[in-house]
């Protein structure tokens, strides 16, 4: 139940303070808008998009004559895409935009580099999915073809094979395979009950299994191509309203969006695994293997562990996730077998999609990440079976591996190695002998970084906590290139403004854990006053909101401390079932969602509440998603720790949630009743006492977080006689999750500084008399 929001709050000026008040310069002193001072952020600069740092993804080219530091990037002014090469440090137009004749919305280069695939006409599905026209550019005789002879926006995913001119392409949830400009049908029973080659909604677009938006996977030859069919005969439907049908003026009757949601103890959709030899298009066989039931079946990954077609790896579940079989398919024999088995019933298995074949070993190996240790690591596996050799060991996390180079026997891969809220760049030998940073690890920082193909160069993104950079570079030096991006004009723009001071620390537990704290203060912070704080949350399993990245200065949080009638301190904290701290610090939680994470807000805020520059009568929670959930989760709890709730998008009963998140963490529902129902917001009284009430927002057409869970939470709160003085309720007409429909975000925000602003001023007053009756049947609030 992740959240992608439109800002991202982020910050320029980083520096670490003390928990004492820290002493302000006296230029920073002073009104909204003194003469001759720095501006201070306004909500109009936050809801604007003008101060967004910069970041080229680049495609590298491995074709023909191409050098391997040979690679495509967009112009950002033109939309033209560029080829660069390293080597002759000189660039040309590979694709002028001028003469595609489309507005595109993505490009995809073909391995041989003498096509691109371009998507138009995008249409939002779900979370990762999206319906396109696409079309193919030649890049010789510049002409655009369509990729299906009336195609009408309806194209729901298509792929370059890594070999000849071939392209496989979803449409109608029915694969086909497109070779040398026709279409041939693979399957002829996609539809309603049907998915082939793309993930179902629940595993797509919501529950970060398959998290992207394809289930289709071509050999390294592209003789082949394994995919995945789902049959959701058996899934109940799920009907989201919509009032106004993307009309300005509401129709007579409601649209509705029929979705296939197979919610906690519901049916699942069942998988099979299947092959296409891609020149026998007419003939996709299915491979049987025997790891669990097919009710109890989930594929979480498929990857091709081979310099051709010999062999590729399955990774299967457990509808629960907490055990797993690895399944070697031998594709000239359509012979399958456990290979590699694990145990995870002491919390749950994450999903790293970290499989990568190693070419070139006596041995056909590959190397995965893997926590059976207590911290994620990677480790390289045989893949007919056996013992692994540990490549990477220690109590830190191995977040992503970056790259395979088996010519010199290297992986890199970025961690957590020197700080749980960062993340840098190493190298490790393959037999895990030798171990080398990329980057600076004495220094704090977030990175991250794209190999070329044989591994000669890379480009460096570091991402925080100062201005984001991006940097060209080659394996055998630590001289960069050149800089690609240095984000100049935004550095700019920030210097125009006092911004919040930022700071990282942690708060020690007495039962002997820490927590991790990131902390905004207002950029006219006086030694002597108290202030105002919001807890910003998310806190939902295995997440981060306390990383070392850059936060952009000019946004909501930063308005947040800025208005002189508001000057609000924001606070960050991430609790017990949270990542990057270990297996034990993230699986507590397992089977009681809710209830450690609240617990360890409201011991913060109590701890964070002894800072002599904080009024502790007024510090307000608020989050979004599982936020908004953890939120009402805090306010059950009725601690009188936070005075003011705001809960946007939240869930509140995961009996609503999909499957396969909910069950990932909560288990089953016949086998953990007592949990469910321990982890639904029931309990009213601390939404009855909460000295300044609270709010609830949520969209009428969130496909994720459905608006069931906003809704039977203010009918119970509601039925149990809660005020209206304490309770107030937002809905946002068809808006999803992310509440991006005409006006929605704006008013959102708004509505937020404006409780915040209330919350500042509230002052204990005698209740309404509504409030002093008896109600009937009810009793007295």
């Amino acid at each position: 139940m992740r959240l992608y929001t439109a800002f991202l709050f982020s910050l320029l000026s980083l520096s670490y303070i003390s928990h004492a008040a820290p002493t302000r310069h006296k230029e920073d002193e002073g009104d909204f808008t003194p003469s001759g001072a720095k501006k201070l952020t306004t909500l109009a600069d936050a809801l604007s998009t003008n101060f967004s740092d910069s970041k080229s993804s680049v495609q590298w080219i491995a074709a023909g004559n191409s050098s391997d530091g040979t690679y495509v990037v967009q112009d950002l002014s033109t939309a033209s895409l560029m080829l660069w090469d390293i080597v002759t440090n000189s660039s040309r137009v590979f694709v002028d935009a001028t003469e595609l004749g489309i507005d595109y919305h993505d490009y995809s280069i073909q391995p041989s580099g003498k096509h691109v695939l371009f998507s138009a006409d995008y249409t939002k599905q779900y979370r990762h999915s999206y319906f396109a026209d696409y079309y193919v550019w030649s890049v010789e005789s510049k002409t655009l073809v369509p990729l299906v002879e009336g195609q009408s926006g309806d194209v729901q995913y298509a792929v370059w094979s890594p070999h000849g001119n071939v392209i496989a392409y979803v449409r109608g949830y029915d694969l086909f395979i497109w070779k040398d400009g026709v279409s041939s049908r693979i399957t002829d029973d996609g539809g309603e009950n049907v998915i082939n080659g793309l993930p179902f909604f629940s595993l797509g677009g919501g529950s970060e299994i398959l998290v992207k938006m394809y289930a289709l996977w071509f050999s390294p030859d592209g003789e082949y191509l394994a995919f995945l069919r789902f049959d959701e005969t058996e899934v109940s439907i799920y009907t989201v309203p919509s009032y106004m049908d993307g009309q300005r003026v509401a129709p007579p009757y409601t649209k509705e969006h029929r979705i296939k949601y197979p919610k906690a103890g519901e049916k699942n959709p069942t998988v099979t695994f299947h092959l296409l030899e891609v020149n026998i298009p007419s003939a996709p066989r299915k491979i049987d293997f025997q790891a669990y039931a097919p009710d109890n079946l989930i594929i979480t990954e498929v990857a091709w562990v081979a310099d051709k077609h010999e062999r590729l790896i399955l990774r299967t579940r457990n509808r629960v996730q907490d055990t797993e079989k690895l399944v070697l398919v031998d594709v000239e024999s359509r012979s399958a077998r456990v290979v590699r088995e694990r145990d995870g019933t002491d919390g749950w298995l994450e999903n790293n999609l970290a499989i990568t074949y190693v070419p070139g070993l006596s041995t056909p190996s590959y190397v995965d990440i893997s926590d059976h240790s207590g911290w994620p690591h990677i480790y390289l596996y045989p893949a007919s079976g056996g013992e692994p050799i540990a490549l990477t060991s220690g109590n830190w996390e191995v977040t992503a591996i970056h790259s395979i180079d088996s010519k010199r026997g290297l992986v890199h891969y970025q961690s957590t190695e020197r700080d749980s809220t960062e993340r840098h760049i190493f190298t490790v030998s393959l037999d895990g002998k030798t171990k080398e940073p990329l980057v600076d690890i004495t220094k704090e920082g977030y990175y991250g970084a794209s190999f070329s193909p044989r591994g000669e160069y890379y480009i460096l993104s570091y991402t925080g906590p100062n201005l984001p950079w991006q940097e060209l570079r080659s394996i055998s030096s630590d001289t960069p290139i050149r800089v690609i991006n240095d984000n100049a004009s935004l550095k700019e723009k920030l210097s125009a403004y006092s911004l919040p001071e930022i700071s990282w620390s942690t708060l020690k537990h007495p039962d002997g854990y820490e927590l991790n704290l990131l902390e905004y203060l207002p950029p006219n912070f006086r030694k002597g006053k108290k202030y105002p704080v919001l807890f910003d949350i998310y806190g939902g399993p295995g997440s981060q909101s306390t990383e070392k990245t850059f936060h952009q200065t000019v946004d909501f949080r930063a308005y947040l401390g800025s208005d002189p009638e508001l000057e609000y301190i924001v606070v960050s904290v991430d609790n017990r079932g949270t990542g990057y701290k270990g297996r034990r610090f993230r699986t507590m939680v397992a089977g009681q969602l809710g209830k450690l994470e609240a617990e360890d807000q409201v011991w913060a805020a109590r701890e964070y509440a002894k800072r002599d520059y904080v009024d502790s009568e007024k510090i307000v929670i608020w989050g979004w998603s599982y936020g908004g959930y953890l939120t009402g989760k805090v306010l059950e709890l009725d601690s009188g720790a936070f005075s003011l709730g705001l809960m946007t998008a939240p869930g509140t009963d995961w009996r609503f949630y999909n499957s396969m998140y909910t069950e990932r963490y909560m288990k089953l529902l016949t086998t953990n009743r007592a949990g469910y129902n321990a982890s639904a917001i029931t309990k009213t009284s601390g939404f009855k006492n909460v000295a300044g009430g609270f709010l609830i927002q949520h969209g009428t057409g969130d496909d994720n977080v459905h608006f069931q869970h906003a809704a039977a939470l203010v009918d119970a709160l509601v039925y149990e006689g809660v005020s209206p003085e304490k309770m107030r309720v937002q809905w946002f007409t068809d808006s999803r999750h992310d509440m991006s429909s005409p006006g929605a975000t704006d008013f959102l925000y708004k509505q937020l500084a404006k409780a915040l602003y209330e919350e500042k001023s509230r002052r204990p007053e005698g209740s309404h008399q509504w409030s002093r009756r008896r109600v009937e049947g009810r009793s007295s609030l």
